[in-house]
């Protein structure tokens, strides 16, 4: 039996119906009393409840299970994910405790951000320790959910927070867990749906299930393997994620990490959730500046984050450019964040966007054999479009709709168009002609 971890209790959230003893035992699961049960390969574990409790100030919204993070590591042997980033040196088929070992790929790709001037600039992620995270961490998790409970954005719903005796800490800093309550009790999120193991019916039944409650639930009609059908609940699904990251920004935050892998799914209120809150952050701590330009950046981060996994290498036979023309989910994403907006000028954005992403995907699938086969995850990276471009064009085209809403009312600034065109010259250099010719659709003058 592993040795029990020493605690100190540092938050609470009142505001939820759990009974003590319910409460004690998840407790008892985060410190090592009990063995954390770990559904998938990573640092997240889930405890089913015995039954469902709510939110006392949002009783609509019925919670299932509890998701610990921090809490530990699982790394077991896999034939999945060839691509998928190394958690241990080697798999362990049981549970681990956290540990204060560095998870290097998490500082190891590069994202665009900001500087403090407001300028374009690479950044990458904090490093972290494999099956931990830093008691702020896990504290950023817990307040980013209250504060869209507060707010009435769908989001888990935050519970607890605790930090680990002195033996754990990281770069100086204490160590810790996060305990929050989901809307259900499945381990898969959306990215099933768009890239993940949903999109191979027949491989894994679980997900395969998953995928057909998302259909039913959505009440879209047609053969599930079809990627019509899939493109009908994607679109759903996209404008939902598009209002959702709408919202966020209006609550205050700003930062997060919107991969579909990123999203939950609440059943009963058949909405889609926000999850994964620690790497969010509040408006407030940044200049007024600078707010405008991190809500933009957000958007510019869905808009590429649900494209570019349309030629992961997972998928690369599930979708055919005409399909994904004609039913455009970047369409759809855009309309659920400018509900609004005249859709004719969305439709000539989605296009450009759509541009700059063609060639990348076609080139792709042209190696299709040796990615599957052969290449190193650099080799596959270096053959797909610069991401920095994308942002910085998406932000750039969605500026003068982004300037018409409500989020920009609540974040104004002084900065044009022609002032982010500006940034976008001093960042990209010579890409800069591209730019241009993507933004156009023109040959540049």
């Amino acid at each position: 039996m592993t040795q029990a971890i020493d605690y100190q209790l540092t938050h609470r959230f009142t505001d939820v119906d759990i009974s003590d003893r319910e409460f004690e035992e998840l407790l008892a699961i985060a410190s090592w009393q009990q063995v954390p049960k770990f559904p998938r390969r990573g640092r997240v574990a889930l405890h089913i409840l015995e039954k469902p409790i709510s939110v006392t100030s949002a009783p609509e919204c019925k919670l299932k299970a509890a998701k610990l993070k921090g809490v530990g590591a699982w790394n077991p042997k896999t034939s999945a994910g060839r691509y998928r980033d190394p958690l241990l040196a080697s798999p362990i088929e049981e549970p681990i405790p956290p540990t204060t070992q560095p998870l290097d790929s998490f500082v190891t790709y590069p994202h665009l951000g900001l500087t403090k001037d407001n300028d374009y600039t690479f950044v990458y992620g904090d490093l972290a320790p494999v099956g931990g995270i830093l008691h702020e961490r896990a504290l950023l998790e817990y307040q980013n959910a209250k504060t869209l409970l507060e707010k009435g954005v769908p989001t888990i719903a935050p519970l607890a927070v605790i930090q680990y005796e002195d033996r754990y800490t990281f770069k100086g800093k204490p160590m810790g867990a996060v305990i929050c309550l989901l809307p259900d009790t499945v381990k898969y999120r959306l990215s099933e749906v768009q890239f993940g193991a949903a999109t191979q019916l027949g491989e894994d039944p679980d997900a395969d299930e998953y995928y057909y409650r998302i259909r039913e639930s959505l009440g879209v009609d047609g053969d599930p393997s079809s990627e019509v059908t899939r493109l009908q609940i994607i679109n759903i699904l996209s404008r939902q994620i598009g209002k959702l990251i709408h919202d966020f920004s209006l609550a205050g935050l700003y930062r997060y990490s919107p991969e579909w892998s990123n999203f939950e799914y609440d059943f009963e209120r058949k909405q889609v959730v926000l999850t994964d809150l620690d790497s969010s952050r509040n408006m407030n701590e940044l200049s007024p500046e600078l707010r405008m330009m991190q809500a933009l950046r957000d958007l510019g981060s869905l808009v590429y984050r649900t494209l570019s996994k349309f030629y992961t290498p997972s998928v690369l036979e599930q979708y055919t450019l005409t399909n994904l023309l004609k039913y455009d989910p970047l369409f759809e994403l855009i309309v659920g964040y400018f509900p609004d907006a005249p859709q004719n000028q969305i439709k000539d954005i989605t296009k450009k966007l759509w541009n700059c992403f063609i060639p990348y995907f076609f080139t792709v699938k042209k190696y299709q054999k040796q990615i599957e086969t052969e290449w190193s995850s650099e080799r596959r990276r270096s053959y797909k479009m610069d991401h920095d471009l994308f942002y910085i064009l998406a932000m750039t085209i969605l500026y003068p709709l982004f300037q018409s809403s409500d989020v920009y009312s609540l974040y104004p600034s002084n900065l044009e168009l022609q002032d982010l065109r500006q940034k976008a010259k001093v960042y990209l250099g010579d890409r800069y002609e591209y730019f241009l010719y993507l933004e156009s659709a023109t040959f540049p003058t």
